[in-house]
């Protein structure tokens, strides 16, 4: 299954912060809310400087412009209707 850049990162911090709910017998419930956003629809993504240079690194991430890439996501997580193709055409 596939699913967009999304990552929840627990530190010391937020251990810390359960805790102390915790004990104050407040709920341990966590919303959050996303917000995407692009711009420069036309900027080619590509990497740059040492990780270019990292083995297989350009055939893993070959050249893709900014907004091919996000209608690839939105459609990989089925977010873009019809697929995101009327995303790509630019």
């Amino acid at each position: 299954m596939l699913a967009g850049f999304h990552e929840v990162v627990v530190n010391d911090g937020t251990v810390a912060a359960i805790d102390k709910a915790r004990a104050e017998a407040r709920s341990l419930w966590r919303i959050s809310s996303t917000c995407f956003a692009h711009f420069a629809s036309d900027t080619v993504l590509e990497p740059l400087g040492r990780f270019s240079e990292m083995a297989g690194a350009k055939d893993k991430y070959p050249p893709i412009k900014t907004g091919a890439q996000v209608a690839a996501e939105l459609a990989a997580i089925a977010l873009a209707p019809g697929g995101g193709d009327a995303i790509v055409a630019m």
